[in-house]
């Protein structure tokens, strides 16, 4: 029993004796074989480009090619036809063309004058829409200078300077000129609160126009020519000039006295009333047929209450029907139609037979 304890001295206890000698043969055939594995790096060598052997070509003997020209001739002229039958200009008849240019002074039957008549108020509009025949209104605050500082200028003496500058816009450069213009047909501004006028122009309530003046300018014509005078009122101020001659002073009287020498002749004066004001008669002008002529048109106030400028026209030798007062109804001053919308709001603002709204008196210059 001791010499077996002693032979199985050093083994694994509880292993067999064969497992551990199949250990040891199988990790020495291990590093054999890993003794006798060889790499091996192979290299792959790049190709370079060998070019194609030339190519032999053979020449070929060119020859010089032979051209026949021919002599130059002359062309013979062209011989033109021609008419034996030949009319003259003043010959040829062109077609008629009525109803053409009828839209262009009679509201908006052809070329519509105003394609957008609900844009235009009682003082006119922000751009032009009759082509040519309106006039350009210019809105001065003389309460401002140009910097739009309080002056203290009396309105009297601005006036004054005005008219004695043959009606010159620069007379009036030292004050505030608002730069929206607006455009009308006609200038027929019953009494109003003279608020309307500034806001009318795009003018904000808390700019200063206490003194204010409103500069119209622009064409007339009439297509038969004829003898006319304008009739009108305006609260303080409201005068005409045409061909740059004054016709008319149609506003308050004792201004007009210190500002302009120009008086009516006519005995019908202050007789007929236009709203609660009487009317003025202006002199007598002549146009001629189809020769346009300048026109300016002046109305501004001072007082900061009321505003009025109506201005109507009666041509020599016609009949007019009379109103109420035994006066003529005049049909308003006017380059094209007034729009509808505005005939109502005038109807409801004056008096029925002060005035005609919708005459073919028209003084169109296109």
């Amino acid at each position: 029993m001791k010499k077996l304890i002693n032979k199985t001295n050093g083994l694994i206890k509880g292993a067999p004796t064969a497992v551990f000698v199949s250990a040891l043969v199988h990790l020495g055939v291990l590093l054999i074989a890993g003794g006798l594995v060889v790499f091996t790096i192979v290299q792959k060598q790049e190709k370079k480009f060998e070019p194609p052997p030339a190519v032999k070509r053979p020449k070929m003997e060119l020859k010089k090619p032979k051209v026949k020209v021919k002599k130059w001739v002359r062309p013979q002229a062209a011989q033109r036809i021609s008419s034996k039958n030949v009319q003259s200009m003043t010959g040829i008849q062109l077609p008629e063309t009525t109803g053409m240019t009828e839209g262009l002074g009679k509201g908006f039957d052809g070329f519509e004058l105003m394609p957008d008549p609900a844009a235009l108020t009682l003082l006119g509009s922000k751009r032009s829409m009759a082509v040519g025949n309106d006039w350009e209104g210019t809105f001065y605050s003389l309460s401002l200078d140009r910097r739009g500082k309080q002056t203290d200028d009396s309105y009297e003496r601005i006036l004054h300077n005005f008219f004695e500058s043959g009606w010159n816009p620069r007379s009036l450069a030292h004050y505030y000129r608002w730069p929206q213009n607006l455009y009308t047909t006609f200038v027929y501004l019953p009494t109003v609160p003279f608020e309307q006028i500034p806001r009318s122009f795009g003018i904000p309530d808390n700019l200063n126009t206490e003194q204010w003046l409103v500069h119209y300018t622009g064409k007339i014509k009439s297509q038969s020519g004829g003898k006319y005078r304008l009739w009108g009122r305006g609260l303080a101020v409201l005068a005409v000039r045409i061909n740059k001659v004054e016709v008319g002073f149609f506003g308050w009287r004792a201004l007009r006295d210190k500002i302009t020498d120009w008086r009516s002749s006519a005995d019908e004066s202050y007789e007929y009333y236009q709203g609660r004001s009487a009317t003025i008669v202006g002199d007598w002008f002549e146009l001629e047929p189809d020769v346009p002529v300048e026109i300016d048109i002046v109305f501004g106030d001072f007082n900061g209450y009321d505003s009025q400028a109506t201005l109507c026209v009666q041509e020599a030798g016609t009949y007019y029907p009379k109103n109420r007062d035994n006066g003529p109804i005049l049909p308003v001053f006017k380059t094209a139609q007034v729009p509808k919308h505005l005939i109502e709001k005038l109807e409801y603002l004056t008096v029925a037979g002060d005035q005609n709204f919708e005459s073919d008196l028209i003084f169109n210059v296109y």
